[in-house]
């Protein structure tokens, strides 16, 4: 329907064609960083109960065309499982937080309602659905060129001055 909004995932199923670029279009998505981009896509999708129908990942961007479901209730044991399944090699404060929500789950409670209520806001969300994934491969990737020195070839703007001479200072109008 030409001119009829957003679906809200209450009154039905929506689909969302999503894209992000890189910062200033550069090409910084060689193949193995567009698998650790596409593992990523999958398991916030996972996590977020969300259906990837295609995708597209390209040098410098990325095209996902993502199903959101209609909203329903979900029990604590798929809570539990889709908040495992981001962090699948969990270190020791992980594991341990698990242990702490589990027990919470069972016995109620105010923490437990509270951690429910914010793992259910996430569910179904478009926009936390993007923002998981950006916020985590972005954490992933700069993690990754730090220790790669990759980056020295595309500067970035921690050094203003010195990367980006072009835009620094701004320029008053």
């Amino acid at each position: 329907m030409p001119g009829s909004g957003k679906v809200s995932p209450v009154e039905g199923e929506a689909v969302y064609h999503c894209l992000a670029r890189t910062v200033n279009g550069e090409r910084l998505l060689d193949d193995p960083v567009q698998e650790i981009l596409r593992r990523q896509l999958w398991q916030a999708a996972d996590y977020c109960g969300l259906q990837i129908l295609t995708y597209a990942i390209l040098s410098n961007h990325f095209h996902v065309l993502v199903r959101v479901p209609p909203d329903s209730q979900i029990s604590d044991a798929e809570l539990l499982r889709r908040y495992r399944v981001m962090y699948p090699k969990p270190i020791l404060y992980q594991a341990a937080r698990f242990d702490v929500i589990e027990a919470q789950l069972k016995t109620g409670g105010p923490e437990a309602d509270t951690w429910r209520k914010r793992q259910h806001a996430l569910m179904g969300d478009i926009s936390q659905f993007m923002k998981l994934v950006k916020q985590r491969f972005s954490v992933w990737f700069t993690a990754v060129m730090a220790r790669s020195g990759r980056n020295a070839s595309s500067p970035s703007c921690s050094n203003p001055k010195a990367a980006c001479s072009k835009r620094w200072p701004p320029t008053s109008t």
